[in-house]
């Protein structure tokens, strides 16, 4: 794969999540690491998550990811990303409904002969994320 693709794939996260569940085979291992979440093999529980991301209302909330760099190639690769959002309601505990953060992370993926990912680890930077909040301090 590469960038264009990932931005592909992580632009469906605030309203594609039908067209983003297609990607995945139905044999894979997902990690986000901040959210300690792992799922094997179940789309729904996957599906479930990735819900978590569906903006209902624009004028409320949103997210917007941006792929910034590439590494590997069609069956494993890593990107580096920024997000921003504003906040619907509490994130992680922390009240911070209207309010907009932004950090940035790195996914690991794989993907089979097919095409399809088999493999997802995130991991993203929280610090900025409560600090802009004000639930830690500068």
């Amino acid at each position: 794969m590469n960038k264009e693709w990932a931005q592909y794939w992580i632009g469906l996260f605030a309203n594609g999540t039908d067209e983003l569940m297609t990607l995945y085979s139905p044999e894979f291992q997902f990690e986000d690491v901040n959210f300690d979440l792992r799922i094997s093999n179940d789309l729904g529980a996957l599906r479930n998550f990735f819900a978590g991301f569906v903006v209902a209302d624009p004028a409320q909330s949103y997210n917007r990811f941006d792929v910034f760099d590439y590494v590997g190639d069609n069956r494993l690769g890593s990107f580096q990303w920024t997000w921003e959002t504003k906040h619907a309601g509490d994130f992680l505990g922390v009240d911070a409904r209207g309010k907009v953060t932004k950090t940035r992370g790195v996914t690991v993926m794989s993907w089979n002969e097919t095409g399809k990912i088999i493999l997802e680890r995130s991991i993203w930077d929280a610090i900025p994320v409560f600090r802009q909040l004000d639930a830690i301090p500068n």
